[in-house]
Formats: C-alpha cells, sequence, structure tokens
C-alpha cells in the first residue's frame, strides 16, 4: 500500500514538472484559438491569491505550533496498537536462522490442501511463540513443529477429518498476518 501511494506520488510529481518545464520554455508556437490565457479570461486566475492566503489565526505561540506539529509527525497510525510490547532481545531475521527438518522437507512445501494448512499452522505457532516469549532470535522464531499436529488434532476433534484445509487454513493465514505485523513492530524490524 505505501509503496503505491509512493509510486502514484511520485508519477504526479513527474507530471506536474513536465508541465512546469513546459509552461517555461518559450513557444515559438501561437496559442490555439478559443485557448484562454489572459488573467481576466481565465475563470482560475484567482486561485493562487486564495492558495496563498494566510491560515487563520489561532492563538498559538510559535513553540506550540512546533510541538503541535512534533506531535503529529511522531503518533503511530491509527490501525496500530498504542501498547506495543518490548522485545527482550535482539531482532534476528528468520531467513538467517537453522529451520526445523520438518519445514525443510519438500512434503511441507507440496501444493497439496494437507501441505498448504500445515504452512499456515507452522507460521502461525512461529509468530504466537515470539508473541509470547518477546524472543526475536532464532531461538524464538523457531517454533517445534509438533504445534502443528496440535492444531490438526484440535481442529479434527473439533470438526472431524474432513475439515476444509483451505478455507481453515486461510484463517490461520490472516490471524498469523496480524501477528507477524505486530511482532515486527515489537522486534524492530522483519520477522
Amino acid at each position: 500500500m505505501k509503496k503505491r501511494i509512493i509510486l502514484g506520488g511520485t508519477a504526479v510529481l513527474a507530471v506536474l514538472a513536465a508541465v512546469a518545464v513546459a509552461q517555461m520554455q518559450p513557444g515559438d508556437h501561437p496559442a490555439p484559438d478559443g485557448l484562454v490565457t489572459e488573467a481576466e479570461d481565465n475563470p482560475f486566475a484567482g486561485l493562487h491569491e486564495m492558495f496563498n492566503e494566510p491560515g487563520p489565526d489561532l492563538g498559538m505561540t510559535e513553540e506550540q505550533v512546533q510541538a503541535e506539529d512534533d506531535y503529529l509527525h511522531i503518533s503511530p497510525p491509527a490501525d496500530e496498537a498504542d501498547d506495543v510490547p518490548e522485545a527482550l532481545t535482539e531482532n534476528v531475521p528468520y531467513e538467517t536462522c537453522d529451520k526445523v527438518p520438518e519445514a525443510k522437507t519438500q512434503e511441507f512445501f507440496r501444493g497439496t490442501p494437507d501441505a498448504y494448512a500445515n504452512r499456515m499452522f507452522y507460521d502461525f505457532a512461529r509468530y504466537e511463540r515470539v508473541s509470547t516469549t518477546k524472543d526475536c532470535t532464532c531461538a524464538g522464531k523457531v517454533a517445534p513443529f509438533d504445534t502443528v499436529q496440535e492444531i490438526r488434532d484440535q481442529i479434527t476433534a473439533e470438526q472431524g477429518e474432513d475439515w476444509n484445509r483451505l478455507i481453515i487454513g486461510g484463517d490461520y493465514e490472516t490471524a498469523g498476518n496480524k501477528l507477524r505485523d505486530q511482532v515486527e513492530v515489537m522486534c524492530g524490524g522483519k520477522f
């Protein structure tokens, strides 16, 4: 989302810069007939005055205005939790950690519904482990794989053998992504 906003803003700035450069360069071509170029004929001629007017006086000193600007600059986005727990360790990216043997197998990465569900359960277990232990090192990020079987057993007990691996795996993926975002804030970097 942020990349789209940045790219969109960059594109708008590039277009505005191109228009400004084109208007600054002298043209050898006369203006087309019917083009409004005179200020008294231009309905938008007064807009520059409106946008250059000073803002309303709020009765704030320069220090108060600066304090307000500083507050607005450092406030967290509305969708982030205000009380982010503090990590007990430094952040170590998961990709540098030794994985459990089960997470290295071809079976784990297959395109089957069971493999998908297992990957989502394991991701959720890893994020939950870091959130619980506040350990952002490999010891915290590499969860024991038996947690996956515990989750599967619980779901099977509740819904029977024919539970929908894709739907429930997707539910765990959504919950895991929310946990991952919280963990990344807590650890101060990429999971």
